[in-house]
Order: structure tokens, then sequence, then C-alpha cells
């Protein structure tokens, strides 16, 4: 399997980075603990989506988050947590199944609010459990997941707006989520980050919430986002190319579904039903803008179609494990495709990019102060 670029960050992390882990982190195990730690944090930012959507009476849009997202991400983290603790697991799929009942605006407000605090509640024992409070509380650590939501934000908005509209709501509600749980995190952390790069980083974060409250183009949230993902690759000493980040998803794919087809064959259709789901949510996901600016929507719909909806509901349906496979080859094969589209792409994107944070760090140099405030 090709080196994570997660795991590559580490290790450059602990010899460069001003905030550096434990060399005792550097273990197969890491990756997995920032997968799931990641999960965790998506998981937060859908029960602040949760109380925003309740707060204005949204009770279609509270649910949504309460129950598909939610969903994925427990299926990405079950092995994890089951393996770790299996009464905890079964109590955290408990609460959540919960959560898509009482966060309504058919209980009491009351009654959503403590559902919502016992699903925190939740996250907060299932981190300590699997990741441990030294790591969970790391300055690189927690940068790192904040890193990986803003990444899926960029990913999320860039399906929600078109022509400076809102066209899909609850993708541009898991962007703001997404961003707005990585500012949390930053604030949190903040005073341990170098001084120039945490200013600069504010006053992006700014940007970004001002860009999403004017329905920016997608191109430019993710110019903006980029920059404080450069900030935060900076801080931790991280050199990763676009083109080389972009064939490490791809790469990742093939290793999560050959996995996957192995895990299900055996038996085990709870760590094939992980494997698949962080292969599109971990991966995929940050391939889908780049797919549809190289011109290649319909591979890129085709691919999340064959992976995200067949083959998870052949999985969680208990198809032969001959088809199962058989589904899986198919993606394996348009992923040889993928292959060939991302690369080319990934320079030109690198080098648009790199101008274009240029110019947002120059234009956004006055001082400022980051708002959390609602996006």
């Amino acid at each position: 399997m090709t080196m994570n670029v997660k795991v590559l960050s580490l290790f450059i992390l602990m010899a460069l980075s001003p905030v550096a882990v434990s060399a005792a982190h550097a273990d197969a195990g890491y990756t997995e603990k920032l997968e799931f730690g990641a999960a965790l944090e998506e998981a937060l930012g859908h029960f602040w989506a949760i109380e925003q959507n309740l707060d204005e009476n949204n009770a279609k849009l509270a649910l949504v988050h309460a129950t598909h997202p939610i969903a994925e991400l427990y299926d990405a983290m079950k092995p994890t947590l089951a393996g770790a603790n299996p009464s905890l697991d079964a109590k955290f799929n408990t609460v959540l199944e919960e959560l898509g009942v009482k966060a309504s605006t058919d209980v009491s407000r009351a009654d959503a609010d403590a559902a919502i605090a016992e699903a925190k509640e939740m996250v907060a024992l299932a981190r300590s459990e699997v990741i441990g409070d030294e790591l969970s509380n790391e300055p690189g650590f927690r940068m790192e997941l904040a890193r990986t939501l803003l990444e899926t934000s960029i990913a999320e908005y860039a399906e929600a707006i078109d022509g400076g509209a809102i066209v899909e709501m609850a993708e541009f509600q898991d962007g703001s989520a997404f961003v707005w749980r990585a500012g949390v995190i930053f604030e949190e952390i903040r005073d341990d980050l170098p001084t120039h790069e945490a200013d600069e980083m504010a006053e992006l974060f700014e940007e970004v919430n001002a860009a999403y409250d004017r329905r920016a183009d997608p191109s430019e949230i993710e110019t903006l986002t980029g920059g404080i993902m450069h900030e935060v690759d900076e801080i931790l000493g991280v050199e990763v190319s676009e083109e080389d980040k972009l064939q490490g998803y791809v790469d990742n794919i093939v290793d999560l579904l050959t996995r996957a087809d192995a895990a299900y064959a055996s038996g085990d259709s709870d760590l094939a039903l992980s494997l698949v789901t962080k292969a599109y949510l971990d991966n995929f996901e940050f391939l889908e803008s780049p797919l549809v600016n190289a011109g290649e929507r319909e591979l890129m719909e085709d691919v999340e179609h064959e992976m995200r909806e067949e083959l998870r509901t052949m999985i969680k349906n208990g198809a032969p494990a001959s088809e199962v496979s058989s589904q899986i080859d198919s993606v394996l094969v348009k992923m040889e495709t993928v292959a060939v589209v991302v690369p080319e792409f990934g320079t030109i994107a690198m080098m648009v990019l790199v101008v274009s944070i240029v110019a947002v760090i120059a234009l956004a140099s006055r001082s400022k102060t980051l708002s959390l405030s609602r996006i």
C-alpha cells in the first residue's frame, strides 16, 4: 500500500514541527486513530447543524443531519469502536438511533437538546477510549483533524452552490458545519501555534465565513480554505505536492476496496462496510471536485453511485460474496481511469492554488479577529 499522506505528515511532523507529537505515535495505529477522530469531529459538526435547524424550526434538515450522514460515519467507526469496547459501541449505536427520533420538532426542545447532549457525551467517551486523552489533546493531532474537516468542507460546498445560489442545502450546511468545527479546534489550540501563522489563519477563517455568507463561487472557497490548510501544513512541516496527494487518495481507495473484498469473502461484513465507507468518505470525496474540473463529471458520478450507494447497500443487505466482489471489480476498473485523469489535473490545480493563496493572503493583511458566528 502506498504510504497515506497523513502518515507521511506524521514522520515529517516529528522532525520539523514546533507542535510535534511523540515518536510513540508513529505506528500503524496512528492513521486509524486520526480517521476515527475525524469521523467524530464530523459528527460534532452535524450535531451543531441539527441545533441550527431546530432553532429555525426546520424539522426536515434537522432529520437529515441526524440520520444519513451520522449513519455513514458510524459505519466507518464501528469496527474500531467495537474492537476497543463492545459495550460502548452498542451504546453509541443506540444513542445515534435515538437521535434520529428525538432531534425533531415533534418532541420538546428540551428532549431534543438532551438527545444531542447525550450524543456529544458518547463522542467524548469514544474519543477517550479509542484515541486516548493524551493524543486527543495534542495540538499537532488536533490540527490534522481541523485540516481534514476543512478539506471535506470544500467538497461539500462545491456540491451545494451553483451560480451564487444554494442548490443543495444539506451539503451547504455540511460545509458550514465543518468550517465551524475546524474554527472551534483552531481557537482551542491557537495559543499553542506560532503567532504569525495563527494570525494568518484567523484572518482566512473570517474570509471563509464571509465568502459563505455571500455564496461565493466554489473556486473562491477552495482558495480561501486552501489558504488555511496551507498554513496548517507549514506549521506541521508537511510538504506533499497536490499531485501526490490526489494520487494517494486513488491508491488508498484501491487498497481499501481490495481489503473490503477479502473481509466480506471471509464473512466480516462490518469490516467490509467500514472499509468501503472509508474509501468513499475519507478518499473519494476529495477526488470529486478535481474530476469535475477535469471534465469527468460522469465518471465521478458513476464511481460515487457504484461505491457509496450500490456497494454499501449490497453489503448491508448480505448479498452473495461473488456479487460484492464483482461490484468492487467494477469500481476498481473505473479507478484505473481516475488514476490517469487526477494526476494530470493535480499539477495544473496546484499552480493555480499557489498563485491564488498568495493573492488572498496579500489582500487579507488588515488586522481582524476570528469570527465563529454562525455561517
